[in-house]
Parts: C-alpha cells; structure tokens; sequence
C-alpha cells in the first residue's frame, strides 16, 4: 500500500479522493452538490499553498482592475437574480452582462 500512495503521489490522490467525493455529492445533491464540491476543492487547495496562493492573488489585485470593478458588481446582481428566480434570472443577467460588453466595445473603444 505504501508503494501504491508512493506512486500516485499527492496530488493524484487528492485528485482520486476529489472524484470520488464529486461524485456523492452529485448523488445526493444534484448539480448544487458539484458545485459545493468544486469550491471546497478550490478552498483546499488555497489553503494548502497558501505561500504560492498569497503570491498569486498578490499579483492578481495588482492587476486586473476592471475584471475586479466587474466581479463586485456582477456578482451581488447574480445572486439577487438567482435568488429570485432561479437557473432563469441566472441566464438572464450573463446574457445582459454579455450584451453590455459588447456595447461598451464598441462604442466606447
């Protein structure tokens, strides 16, 4: 056994467990628990590297200001909408958050 989890390595491992957890939560909880699983992952990781993640997001908030502007305001509209109605109200705002960018491309570049 010791040569197996030798082998595969940590990170395969963690990969093999992630799957595996996918797809209980799929089971049990449909899509949302995918989606639960997905950002667990996603949290797991940051913490685990948290030096390399730190160095990351360090240069990620340097950069990147209008994705930033954005992301603050698209994503208390996303959940409102959800929250309100639905998978509909999702589909909505990225259809609305899509046509706005093309507007502003275009007529203001």
């Amino acid at each position: 056994m010791k040569k197996f989890l030798r082998r595969i390595g940590k990170t395969r491992f963690m990969i093999l467990c992630f799957i595996v957890l996918v797809a209980i939560s799929y089971y049990f909880n449909g899509w949302c628990g995918v989606l639960a699983a997905a950002l667990g992952w996603f949290l797991g990781s940051v913490i685990y590297n948290w030096q390399e993640s730190k160095q990351r997001l360090k240069k990620f908030f340097r950069t990147n200001t209008s994705l930033k502007v954005k992301t603050i305001i698209f994503v208390p509209i996303a959940a409102v909408s959800t929250y309100n109605f639905g998978w509909k109200g999702f589909l909505t705002v990225c259809a609305g958050w899509c046509v706005g960018e093309i507007i502003s491309r275009r007529f203001f570049k």
